[in-house]
């Protein structure tokens, strides 16, 4: 699999029209987004940065982008966000791995044990919000008693890495974390 990053794009200054559902003078923006998403589908990883000041309509290019391919189908879109506020562990990732909770909970057991790493309960560990899928609650993996922090966010981000490919082996996966500054 091939990897590149999409150019990132400043993003001119809010249209002074309404824009409750459709975005004006963006489609410049979501066509960049659509020709990395196009690479997405040809297997490439493809990271995408979108940027520019507060209140440019940054989230909702993106959410309008992100609906777009949730309603063709065939995409696991995951999107979370970061707050300026909180302080947890990972909280770029916190509520990603919600939103990869939500879905794994969405599919059949079969599947989701088909798709889980070797050291799931590594990750599990890093966010428990795991533990509400059930095939990972009841993972036959062997025990983990790592001690050390490092190997154990180790072994957890390589079972990250593992699901995340596992996954896209079906389709485009697209992962979204907005404010991703904070």
């Amino acid at each position: 699999v091939g990897s590149r990053t999409a150019n990132s794009l400043p993003l001119p200054a809010p249209a002074l029209a309404a824009r409750a559902s459709t975005l004006v003078g963006r489609d410049r923006h979501l066509a960049a987004l659509e020709d990395a998403f196009r690479e997405s589908e040809r297997g490439n990883t493809i990271a995408a940065a979108v940027h520019g000041g507060s209140g440019m309509g940054k989230s909702a290019l993106v959410r309008q982008f992100l609906e777009s391919v949730r309603a063709r189908g065939g995409s696991v879109v995951l999107a979370g966000r970061c707050f300026e506020r909180e302080s947890v562990p990972y909280k770029a990732l916190d509520s990603l791995i919600d939103a990869l909770s939500r879905h794994l909970k969405s599919l059949p057991s079969g599947k989701v044990e088909a798709l889980l790493p070797r050291d799931v309960l590594a990750l599990a560990r890093l966010f428990p919000s795991l533990r509400r899928v059930e095939a990972i609650a009841g993972a036959r993996r062997r025990v983990l008693e790592i001690r050390d922090a490092h190997e154990l966010r180790r072994k957890a981000f390589d079972a990250f890495r593992e699901l995340m490919a596992r996954l896209s082996e079906d389709g485009p996966l697209v992962l979204f974390i907005d404010d991703v500054h904070w």
